[in-house]
């Protein structure tokens, strides 16, 4: 039996708005599905570019565009594909692990990220080749996810 896949979403976070402007938050994991161990965010990036293009064994990401819009590319073990459009800072898109990502940067692009895992080397899989030899172990009904 295989582990049961859960697909990719967008999180709408809360905002107010007024005549000073909109303030969009989170307080601790009421947003969230986990605890956040982990920040970082990504500018500078040309546009049209892509950044990404990897999954993770465990690791769990939320990304925000905080500025601009990225378009991200997804695919989860059983191969089903998915893309979203970041270009509200009150989304947020949440990423499983073992899921294929790939985002391509518009201009002038702030994109937060956000992960319940502390940096770990080993828990990339950063070629594509790895990531669809796992793909045919799970859709061959031999996958429990253990890494």
């Amino acid at each position: 039996m295989n582990r049961k896949l859960f697909p990719p979403h967008v999180i709408q976070l809360e905002s107010r708005v007024n005549l000073t402007g909109k303030l969009t938050f989170f307080e601790g994991t009421e947003n969230f599905p986990f605890p956040i161990n982990r920040s970082f965010w990504i500018s500078g990036v040309p546009e049209g570019s892509k950044r990404g293009v990897h999954a993770h064994k465990r690791e769990r990401q939320l990304l925000i565009c905080l500025h601009g819009q990225v378009t991200v590319d997804l695919e989860d073990l059983s191969g089903t594909k998915f893309t979203f459009n970041l270009d509200h800072a009150d989304q947020a898109l949440l990423i499983p692990p073992l899921t294929w990502s790939s985002v391509t940067f518009g201009a002038n692009v702030l994109l937060l990220v956000l992960s319940d895992q502390r940096f770990d080397e080993e828990d990339y899989i950063r070629r594509k080749e790895d990531f669809q030899g796992l793909q045919r172990t799970y859709l061959n009904g031999d996958f429990y996810g253990s890494f």
